[in-house]
């Protein structure tokens, strides 16, 4: 039976004070998270702060960077104090469990004062904070919990290991001129060179798995290079793709994107809204053919390499909040509506993990509160009745 995920990213533990709280009374979120039929959670596990640094020196504080206003997950505005986030996981864990609720750990990498991500450069680095990270939580007695294991969020983009970028394709404003803002079809293509270095960092998976053979390991991918689909997935367990209307279909992107440059925010996003009025709603089926079509072609990619397949991000836009076109069309109708033509389609393609959408967490209110919705599309997933 599928697994109805969602994914709540490093949000659980940095939006716990002031007026970024909602993941505050962890026990009662959780409450919330099975009462909309998800039976399984990514989270940030946080290993380059759980783990010693490279001098192998451990820390039980820290200071976490905010994320910037557009980017709607985590921490606006302060720094956040951090203090001992293993115990933060094990405590998560543990509730988690109690609700029969499976955990896929999963890592943003955060930036904090000590810069701990700029250690991680190489694929050893990388498995050694999970290797460390895991042991912590043998040690604890949890790796029942877990789902599998994604050793970093949409590799090999550098917002998020910035160190092992570079290390793959030079400095970041040295390769940003073949980054297209979208990745879009013909767009940053890697050569053989950058994949066989990209599938270097998934080799750690291999080692970790002679140490807990009873896990899986995995690294997420996104819509950032045609060449995503011409890596060697052989030391991976599964593959978890995200995939958006927005991003994967080159037409959609290139009618409903705009950049931040030229609108700023909130108005790129507003303006992304606005946009679905005229381009997406005379017409959703025909979108929502070509959204089929790069999910078929994503689960072919999945049977080539032998491998199920998940999705924890999708399917409508990437990045998108609490909007109303001038039609009176909510963000979120968006966003239920293709998320009703994926989710049977990954289904019949025979996806083994499959999301509702990358907003359905608490902080997203309007949406996380249409509790009927959520339902019935998880009970859908797993093929139960509501």
């Amino acid at each position: 039976m599928p697994k109805a995920i969602t994914m709540w990213d490093f949000s659980w533990l940095l939006r716990r004070t002031g007026q970024q709280r909602e993941y505050e009374n962890v026990a009662g979120i959780l409450d919330e998270l099975v009462e909309r039929g998800y039976d399984c959670v990514r989270i940030d596990a946080f290993p380059h702060l759980i783990a010693a640094d490279i001098n192998g020196d451990t820390s039980e504080s820290f200071l976490v960077h905010p994320q910037p206003d557009h980017f709607m997950w985590g921490p606006h505005g302060d720094k956040v104090p951090v203090t001992a986030p293993g115990d933060s996981l094990a405590q998560f864990l543990n509730l988690c469990r109690d609700r029969n609720v499976t955990v896929a750990l999963s890592s943003w990498f955060n930036d904090d004062d000590e810069h701990r991500r700029l250690m991680i450069t190489t694929p050893n680095d990388l498995g050694r904070v999970w290797r460390e990270t895991l042991q912590f939580l043998e040690n604890r007695g949890l790796l029942d919990v877990i789902e599998y294991v994604d050793l970093c969020n949409e590799f090999p983009l550098a917002d998020w290991l910035p160190a092992a970028y570079e290390h793959i394709f030079g400095q970041p404003e040295e390769a940003a001129a073949n980054v297209p803002g979208q990745a879009v079809t013909g767009g940053w293509t890697w050569d053989e060179t950058q994949r066989r270095a990209i599938s270097q960092y998934f080799l750690p998976a291999g080692e970790l798995r002679a140490r807990w053979p009873h896990l899986r390991f995995t690294v997420s991918l996104a819509p950032i290079s045609e060449s995503v689909h011409d890596l060697d997935f052989t030391s991976l367990d599964l593959i978890e793709t995200h995939v958006w209307l927005s991003s994967n279909v080159t037409d959609f992107a290139a009618l409903t994107n705009f950049a931040l440059d030229d609108f700023g925010f909130p108005g790129a996003w507003q303006k992304q809204v606005d946009s679905l009025d005229e381009v997406y709603w005379p017409d959703p089926d025909r979108w929502h053919r070509l959204l089929g079509a790069e999910m078929t072609r994503w689960a072919e990619t999945a049977r080539r390499a032998g491998r199920p397949l998940w999705t924890t991000e999708g399917w409508s836009h990437i990045l998108l909040d609490d909007f109303t076109s001038p039609e009176g069309r909510s963000a979120w109708d968006y966003v239920k509506t293709v998320a009703e033509y994926a989710i049977p389609k990954a289904l019949a393609l025979g996806w083994e993990g499959i999301c509702t959408s990358n907003f359905s967490e608490p902080h997203f209110s309007r949406l996380w509160n249409d509790v009927d919705w959520h339902r019935r599309m998880t009970s859908a997933i797993k093929g139960t009745s509501t």
